[in-house]
């Protein structure tokens, strides 16, 4: 019966740090070419925030990814952008691509704490 209180315990702890991994804001940049009038991207609240004042829900979702196991997915698609985030890295990185859907521009990028602004 202990041995079943201390997993219970365990796996409620690793629950909560799994849904608090996105609590804070994380900075991303864009790894070779950009989109034209992006500037500055974040992911906060489970939300991209693109340039301080445009706000893209994002969807969070479990992928598998070959030898990394199931990961974490995130994207969404608002205000003429369409946004998939991955973390299928050996880093803890998300990667993924934000398409400009009027301009038919697509441009991939990088997210993780210490990015730069």
């Amino acid at each position: 019966m202990k041995k079943l209180l201390v997993a219970s315990v365990l796996l409620f702890i690793l629950s909560a740090i799994q849904n608090q991994v996105f609590a804070g804001s994380i900075n991303c940049k864009f790894k070779d070419r950009s989109v034209a009038g992006v500037e500055k991207i974040q992911i906060s609240d489970e939300s991209l925030i693109i340039n301080e004042n445009m706000e893209i829900p994002l969807e969070k979702s479990r992928v598998n990814c070959g030898n990394f196991g199931r990961q974490t997915r995130l994207d969404g698609e608002a205000l003429g952008y369409q946004v998939v985030l991955k973390s299928c890295t050996t880093e803890a990185v998300l990667e993924g691509h934000i398409i400009d859907s009027v301009s038919d521009v697509a441009a991939d990028v990088v997210c993780d704490q210490a990015s730069q602004e």
